[in-house]
């Protein structure tokens, strides 16, 4: 539509003009609670440090670069709840590096309490989306990415829905529906329902695992996810438009000569945005031959059935 390209900076200009007062008393919140909680916590912190110290050595944070409002790269902290990785030892995965101080720390969430300090530095706020890895900046829709036009948080709208329990295609809902409809309510909501949840230890873990599944790209995009399939020489998906539950593309992976994951799909004649079908599903494969390069899986239906 003619003049539809001028109005889009005049749009996101207004949204953010409509945030300045709420992010100034947001910001202004997050120093007087973190601050404060430093103050009043700081037993139990540096108890919890030295707890930490007596099991994993004196390295007691856990230091690592994650993405913030905008992208911008921080060094997010937590007390350790790992030993290092030592393949001599068998301690490789997540599971098999855990300690049982470790498993403790994360059920209650103390391992989030150096944490504060990142929200008394303005790297993050007490509520917004989680901050998660780097490398998954390249991973995320063109809708996910907008989880980061706001500061993460140390809980938020996923946290409070489910946490690791959650697939990370819904958890990327909830963080980019508290992006749309964020305000001070909102915040006081989520961090009184916080507390429940971490006195419960709802949500810690994914099914399976110590922690949640690295995330390789969507499973759903728009109104088109991926289901498994049997149809294509026993390995394959479908692309299901969930307006019409109908299929409308059929895929598989398969391992070429090289070693590398192949994609292959096929749109079902007729169906309703060919191109868009097409792009999304090819996203989406992307997304699974990256975790079956990654994690080494033996087959298609490992990464499938997850």
């Amino acid at each position: 539509m003619e003049g539809q390209g001028d109005m889009a900076p005049m749009l996101r200009s207004a949204q953010t003009q409509r945030f300045i007062p709420y992010d100034r008393v947001k910001r202004f919140g997050d120093i007087v609670l973190a601050g404060g909680a430093l103050i009043a916590l700081s037993p139990l912190i540096l108890g919890t440090g030295l707890v930490v110290r007596a099991t994993l050595g004196p390295d007691v944070l856990f230091r690592q670069p994650r993405p913030g409002r905008d992208g911008r790269v921080f060094e997010m902290f937590k007390f350790r709840t790992m030993h290092m990785t030592d393949e001599k030892r068998g301690r490789v995965s997540d599971e098999e590096r855990m300690t049982t101080v470790g498993k403790f720390l994360r059920a209650a969430s103390l391992d989030e309490l150096p944490s504060l300090l990142n929200v008394l530095r303005g790297d993050m706020s007490l509520v917004g989306p989680r901050p998660l890895m780097v490398e998954y900046l390249d991973r995320y829709t063109k809708e996910q990415a907008r989880r980061h036009q706001v500061l993460p948080g140390l809980t938020g709208l996923a946290q409070v829905s489910g946490r690791n329990s959650l697939t990370w295609d819904a958890k990327f809902a909830l963080d980019v529906e508290y992006v749309e409809t964020r305000s001070l309510k909102t915040d006081l909501q989520i961090l009184l329902a916080t507390v429940p949840k971490v006195l419960r230890r709802e949500g810690i873990q994914e099914d399976g695992h110590v922690t949640m599944t690295d995330f390789y790209g969507p499973r759903r995009i728009g109104d088109h996810d991926v289901r498994r399939s049997s149809s294509l020489h026993g390995e394959g998906w479908e692309i299901l438009d969930r307006r019409s539950g109908e299929v409308v593309a059929h895929c598989e992976l398969v391992r070429g000569a090289d070693g590398e994951w192949e994609s292959r799909l096929q749109v079902v004649p007729g169906s309703r945005e060919p191109e868009l079908v097409r792009s999304r599903g090819e996203r989406i494969l992307a997304g699974l031959a990256c975790e079956l390069r990654e994690e080494g899986a033996v087959s298609i239906q490992e990464v499938a059935l997850r």
